[in-house]
């Protein structure tokens, strides 16, 4: 029997069933997340465009995002740049996949 301070251990193979169950979840959680990033595309070759007034999103969709979503198009370009909105400003260079 195993004690530590008041706590006896009646039952060692329930702690190593334990311990074999969260390691194999962990395995798998890792697995996972390396297996995602692993399958992501090689790189991308970047445009950096200038914004001018009126420039949206939109717009800028509507002529660099041939054949894909929109939608798509301008979540990757916030991401890409780190933006925290949607709004441009004239002058800003961004980024565009």
């Amino acid at each position: 029997m195993f004690a530590i301070g008041n706590y006896k251990l009646q039952n060692p193979g329930r702690l190593a069933r334990a311990a074999v169950i969260v390691a194999v979840a962990l395995g798998f959680a890792l697995s996972s997340i390396s297996g995602s990033v692993a399958g992501n595309a090689g790189p991308v070759e970047l445009q950096f465009v200038t914004v001018q007034q009126g420039d949206s999103l939109w717009d800028l969709a509507a002529e660099h995002a041939a054949g894909s979503d929109p939608r798509d198009w301008i979540a990757e370009v916030v991401m890409l740049n780190a933006l925290s909105t949607v709004d441009l400003t004239p002058g800003q260079q961004i980024a565009l996949p």
